[in-house]
């Protein structure tokens, strides 16, 4: 069953925009560096935006935290 969006803790939500926002310079990336190689680096290049994004998008929430 998914939950709605708001009901996701926050950390969660920053990591997901995060993520999608990494992907902007890993596209840009691929067809920088890896036009012409072979699939597996522009996985390997998309995959890194992806989870750098999303750790961004996590260090984020973190710091900009309420604190209680």
């Amino acid at each position: 069953m998914r939950g709605k969006w708001r009901s996701q803790p926050r950390n969660h939500r920053w990591a997901i925009v995060g993520a999608f926002l990494g992907m902007i310079p890993a596209i840009y990336a691929v067809f920088e560096f890896a036009y012409y190689g072979t699939t597996f680096d522009r996985y390997l290049i998309m995959v890194a935006g992806f989870l750098g994004g999303g750790a961004i998008g996590l260090l984020l929430a973190s710091l900009t935290a309420p604190k209680t």
